[in-house]
């Protein structure tokens, strides 16, 4: 009777032990699970956030090909203008002048901005 009373506590020690296994088991399931839904959403949100700073780029980007289109336009004007005083002996207004200068300098930064954004929202849409 001895033998048979070790052999069965025995037996439910060990089923005890295997389902306290099994518990700790699912419990780790349900962390894993856990951390992935919420590194999910906040990867997801982090995505969004990446794919609007993109389409920001985009439109300045945009912008400046339009502004520069503006400044190719006008350069003809000032060409004129450069043109007519020459032949007339006459200087340029400082006014015109600064301005002719202007332009060209934004041209050069316009060309540099366009150029920049449109690599750097290529390479955020290249990452999605």
């Amino acid at each position: 009777m001895n033998v048979s009373k070790q052999v069965f506590s025995r037996l439910f020690k060990e089923e005890k032990t295997e389902l306290e296994t099994h518990k700790i088991e699912l419990a780790l399931v349900d962390d894993i699970v856990k951390v992935y839904n919420d590194i999910k959403s906040k990867a997801d949100a982090l995505s969004m956030q990446a794919r609007r700073a993109a389409q920001e780029l985009d439109e300045t980007s945009n912008k400046a090909k339009q502004l520069l289109k503006e400044i190719q336009s006008s350069e003809s004007d000032s060409k004129r203008l450069t043109t007519s005083a020459k032949d007339l002996g006459i200087q340029i207004p400082a006014e015109a002048s600064i301005a002719i200068n202007q332009l060209q300098a934004y041209r050069s930064d316009l060309a540099e901005l366009d150029s920049t954004t449109s690599k750097a929202s290529d390479m955020v849409f290249g990452m999605m």
